[in-house]
């Protein structure tokens, strides 16, 4: 498995601090290089990031080729409160029309 910035592993390895997952899956699941990870897919993993972190640090996680996905229907249906929904839906209209 390729090595993660340590910077990003430490973000990574948050977001499931209740769940036994190493890091560097979750970076094969975020770049596609793996579908799921036990209970864990990638709608699951957006989901995390998206409630989790600030625009800015999203941009930085998630590979461009990979953010269309992101900002999907699936996973922004699975977000709450209704504003932070809004908000992504609006992010997904500016960049995607």
């Amino acid at each position: 498995m390729l090595s993660i910035d340590p910077t990003i592993e430490k973000k990574l390895a948050a977001l499931y601090w209740d769940t036994i997952v190493e890091p560097a899956q979750l970076a094969g699941l975020l770049r596609g290089d793996i579908e799921k990870i036990g209970h864990i897919d990638r709608i699951n993993l957006y989901r995390r990031l998206l409630m989790t972190y600030d625009w800015h640090t999203l941009i930085a996680l998630i590979p461009p080729e990979r953010l269309r996905e992101a900002l999907s229907e699936a996973v922004i249906e699975s977000l709450y409160p209704a504003s932070l929904k809004d908000r992504y839906l609006y992010a997904r209209s500016i960049l995607f029309g």
